[in-house]
């Protein structure tokens, strides 16, 4: 009895190629997509650490006085990270997955505390730069958690209170340490006057970027451009804490969209009514 063999042959150069050509297709349009799911993975995580922080700030507000703490002392040893950090029992909440500065877990290491990726609202108005400021010609805190220099800044504290519009009014952001030290700061420092609390003082900016959101500006490299000092990674947005303890992803200059012309949609003035 005969036995047909079947003819077995294999790809051909151009068959192999067209496989090839389709795989590359389909890896350029699946790539971009693991890249989004990977990023908003890390956003829903800098989301959580946000929430944390700001639920640990709203204990201390509940165990001292109904009073913020203080954003970071005149002599830089106490911060509001230092202070806020025994409810959180945590580092690792500080830092965002986003940002790609690395350090070593030690709360004590260096002389400025821990590279961290957020900051507080310790903004001011007045004098364009803390180096013009006298105590003839003060600057006004504007924030929630600012810095405490009696001899040039009016109000460094904040009630709760005090605080006109709570869900609209931001306590906590997103500035990460590598931003900082890429633009030629010294990091993001968590008992860094310049690093753990933005101001707007421009004259910080060497040391650690310290400008506010500004919708007017031109686009520029960090620090000078409609972000300000603001870390946007997540798909150009960047989570926001408030004062009543929500949090929101947002374009950092939305938060700050005309200062000159629109104040009253300044987030970063707390005074407003």
């Amino acid at each position: 009895m005969k036995r047909n063999h079947a003819s077995h042959r294999g790809f051909t150069l151009i068959e192999l190629l067209v496989v090839i050509a389709i795989i590359a297709i389909l890896a350029s349009i699946l790539f971009p997509v693991f890249a989004q799911a990977r990023e908003k993975a890390r956003q829903t995580s800098c989301l959580s650490n946000e929430k944390q922080l700001g639920l640990a700030v709203l204990q201390y507000v509940q165990d001292y006085d109904e009073t913020f703490p203080i954003g970071v002392n005149d002599d830089w040893n106490n911060s509001w990270p230092v202070l806020v950090q025994p409810y959180v029992k945590s580092l690792d909440v500080f830092r965002c997955p986003s940002d790609k500065e690395l350090w070593q877990v030690d709360w004590t290491n260096g002389w400025g505390g821990v590279p961290i990726s957020y900051a507080s609202n310790g903004a001011t108005t007045g004098p364009d730069t803390f180096l013009s400021a006298t105590p003839s010609n003060p600057q006004d805190f504007l924030g929630v958690m600012g810095m405490a220099q009696s001899n040039w800044i009016n109000g460094i504290t904040r009630a709760m209170g005090d605080v006109g519009r709570p869900a609209e009014s931001i306590m906590i952001t997103e500035k990460h340490s590598a931003d900082v030290k890429d633009s030629g700061g010294w990091g993001q420092l968590s008992s860094f006057a310049p690093g753990c609390i933005i101001m707007g003082q421009t004259g910080w900016d060497t040391l650690a970027a310290n400008e506010l959101p500004n919708g007017t500006r031109p686009a520029a490299k960090y620090p000078k451009g409609p972000d300000g000092s603001v870390s946007a990674h997540h798909s150009e947005r960047a989570n926001f804490v408030f004062c009543d303890g929500h949090v929101k992803s947002m374009k950092p200059a939305a938060t700050n969209p005309d200062p000159t012309n629109k104040p009253d949609q300044d987030m970063w003035d707390a005074r407003r009514k």
